[in-house]
């Protein structure tokens, strides 16, 4: 993993949650596109307060201290994949079952992680295998698009720009780290259609009104997961949520995680 030296933020360091020996689980948690570890903020305490052995790896070129910084156009999908696969190597020797817990970017990185090793569970929150509520066909061109146009950094929310929480997240991203990051949903969007994923049970978390991705494509992944019917995928789609993406970090505004954080310790069986 990245060394997280001076110039990340100290609330956006890679966190790790372990008491004194190897638990029944433990669970690596994998935050989304611009934002950090300190997403899990007070989830990770929570699953340790579970008994669960907590590993929050920070993405490379995230948790920069310079929000405004533009290192992370530098992202590639090859390293995202590499530190989770490092995070879960590391949780092996932390719990008896290892488990992994992402949302949007991270949750495609969950998805990656389910598809192609066997863990014990695997939950996806608001996984972004597709964008904007479009069909994949749509959104699998989009993706292309961004990658191959010239980079631009693009405000989350232009009407308060800088200003936006979470404040140890970037306030913007660049479009065609964007477009590589959906490389990561094709792959394993493609994967599902030809075999079975390796971790048995694997939990989908959307919010019905997420506008940022397409549920429907979530939704397909996990009926060509759960077809053969020798895995356990389900799909749960979250009601009396705000109209909004991001539904784990306690820092946005329209957090509802007194909804939300129950229904994801129900889906790790903690």
């Amino acid at each position: 993993m990245d060394r997280d030296d001076a110039s990340v933020m100290p609330q956006a360091r890679t966190a790790l949650l372990a008491g004194g020996g190897r638990a029944r689980l433990a669970v690596v948690l994998l935050h989304g596109l611009t934002n950090s570890p300190a997403q899990y903020s007070a989830f990770a305490p929570m699953l340790f307060e579970h008994g669960v052995n907590v590993l929050v790896p920070r993405m490379p070129e995230h948790g920069d201290r310079n929000r405004m910084t533009t290192r992370i156009a530098r992202l590639e999908p090859q390293a995202l994949l590499r530190t989770a696969g490092e995070a879960v190597d590391i949780a092996c020797g932390l719990g008896e079952n290892v488990g992994v817990l992402g949302i949007s970017m991270g949750g495609l990185l969950a998805a990656y992680c389910a598809q192609f090793r066997p863990l014990h569970v695997a939950v996806l929150v608001a996984p972004d295998f597709g964008l904007l509520g479009l069909p994949y066909w749509a959104s699998r061109f989009l993706g292309w698009g961004l990658r191959r146009l010239p980079n631009a950094f693009l405000w989350w929310d232009p009407r308060v720009r800088d200003t936006r929480r979470p404040y140890a997240a970037y306030p913007r991203f660049p479009t065609r780290v964007l477009g590589k990051t959906l490389a990561i949903g094709d792959a394993v969007y493609t994967a599902a259609q030809r075999q079975p994923p390796r971790t048995a049970r694997i939990v989908t978390v959307v919010n019905r009104n997420d506008p940022a991705v397409s549920n429907p494509v979530t939704q397909r992944v996990v009926r060509r997961w759960s077809r053969d019917g020798s895995h356990d995928a389900r799909y749960v789609e979250l009601e009396n949520l705000p109209r909004f993406h991001d539904i784990v970090d306690p820092e946005q505004p329209l957090a509802r995680t007194e909804l939300v954080y129950p229904r994801l310790l129900e889906a790790l069986a903690v």
